[in-house]
């Protein structure tokens, strides 16, 4: 399955690292949305940042050590 048929889930342990992440994201203009977990990611929080681009898992986990947030994993899902 090549890329575009996929979608990147950034999965953490609480809501307030979802929102910290998900607005640095926003400001750098990488396209993503708040969205629930997948149940096949995880259990843990309710919320997600789901990532338009499979392609921006690179920046994103700079973005995370920059931010100092807090996550569970990071997973690709098809479309």
């Amino acid at each position: 399955m090549d890329s575009s048929q996929m979608v990147g889930y950034v999965i953490f342990p609480n809501h307030t690292n979802a929102l910290r992440l998900y607005q640095r994201l926003k400001g750098e203009k990488i396209p993503c949305t708040l969205a629930p977990t997948p149940r096949e990611c995880s259990v843990c929080c309710g919320v997600s940042v789901r990532l338009s681009q499979v392609e921006d898992i690179p920046r994103v986990k700079e973005l995370i050590q920059e931010e100092n947030v807090q996550v569970e994993e990071i997973t690709k899902l098809p479309r």
